[in-house]
């Protein structure tokens, strides 16, 4: 980090605080709601096969029909929130031996799970993912704006069009990637965790009723919620990832001036310690910030966004003397007390400016 842009009073942020700084919240919530509806679909279907059909030949009473609906009413009231669709049932396995029972009900769960769940994205589109990294691109000129360049601002059609450059489109891949690979270890964790719950529950002889407790709770404490988790904290990733690149992009170095973003938190209740000792630190540089513990997601779930800093003492001197300004930075001038070198080029005359670089000449550096 420079040492003027760890000074106060030495640069202008955006102060405004909100509860989604990332203005992702609706793309946030609408993806992790189709991935748990599609875990929601697994779970009714599961209900349906072990309750009902008793697909597992665990029942040793004589239920009636009107107890198996009571007892699945009360497994899908937790589901009510969800649009349930049935995904293709599970094969009737009660003829079968245990082991083969658990085997088979395992290939059943791991298709079952490539239709519904992994289908929800795939590895080469999230339209989620997409329109999280064009909300990045758009707020990232927004935030540019407000923070005093001069800068066209960019709005959805813009964004959709940006995105198509080679730069945007390499970072969206593996950002698509990612997101598939992440979800791909969740259904395995699911798929691992029901088949070690469907052997301890058929060596225990549980009924029906239990056998399907155990199985949906590990869908939903598994694959619901880290699906969600998923869902959240990706899409913060994908608009970081975008706001950093069009800053970048931006060119805003190209006069010299070494960009610098900061962290903005929620500004509400449930922002962390984490999140906010990082919003108190920096600023940093593009190339210290990137890839940092700092950069955002900065945990699961984090709702943080990343805005640019402007030095307004460098902006100064820039203004006053930009062939002087230009000449200082390239030896170097700037890299050890920087604000009051800032300073000293602004309040000169054009005399002063140009002793200033033959101060800081390579020669004179150098010796």
């Amino acid at each position: 980090m420079s040492s003027a842009a760890s000074l106060s009073g030495d640069r202008h942020h955006l102060h405004a605080q909100q509860q989604d700084p990332t203005k992702t919240k609706t793309i946030r919530q609408t993806y992790a709601r189709r991935l748990r509806g599609a875990f929601g679909r697994i779970n009714s279907t599961i209900r349906d096969a072990v309750i009902e059909e008793d697909i597992f030949g665990l029942r040793d009473d004589d239920l009636s029909d009107e107890q198996v609906e009571e007892l699945l009413d009360t497994f899908a009231s937790a589901d009510r929130d969800v649009e349930l669709r049935a995904v293709d049932e599970p094969p009737d396995l009660s003829t079968v031996p245990p082991s083969e029972r658990i085997e088979r009900f395992r290939e059943w769960l791991q298709t079952a799970q490539e239709s519904e769940v992994l289908e929800v994205i795939d590895r080469d589109e999230n339209v989620w993912v997409r329109r999280a990294y064009e909300r990045g691109l758009e707020d990232a000129d927004t935030n540019l704006r407000q923070a005093g360049l001069d800068i066209e601002s960019t709005g959805s059609k813009a964004a959709r069009e940006l995105v198509e450059m080679p730069v945007h489109e390499r970072k969206l891949q593996v950002l698509f990637s990612r997101n598939y690979a992440e979800l791909e270890g969740i259904t395995n964790a699911v798929a691992q965790q029901v088949t070690r719950e469907l052997a301890d529950g058929i060596a225990a002889g549980e009924n029906p009723t239990k056998m399907a407790r155990r199985i949906t709770d590990r869908v939903n404490k598994i694959g619901k919620t880290r699906a969600t988790v998923l869902a959240r904290t990706e899409t913060i990733n994908a608009h970081t990832q975008s706001t950093i690149e069009r800053y970048r992009q931006q060119g805003i170095n190209s006069v010299g001036l070494e960009p610098e973003v900061q962290v903005q938190t929620a500004g509400d209740q449930r922002v962390c310690d984490r999140c906010a000792s990082v919003a108190q630190r920096g600023p940093w540089t593009l190339d210290e910030f990137e890839g940092s513990e700092n950069q955002p997601p900065i945990h699961p779930q984090c709702r943080c966004a990343v805005i640019p800093i402007v030095n307004e003492a460098a902006a100064a001197a820039l203004e006053a003397h930009p062939h002087e300004f230009v000449a200082m930075y390239r030896t170097g001038a700037f890299v050890d007390e920087s604000r009051e070198r800032y300073e000293a080029l602004a309040a000169t005359d054009v005399d002063g400016a140009q002793e200033l670089v033959a101060h800081f000449s390579p020669t004179q550096t150098a010796a």
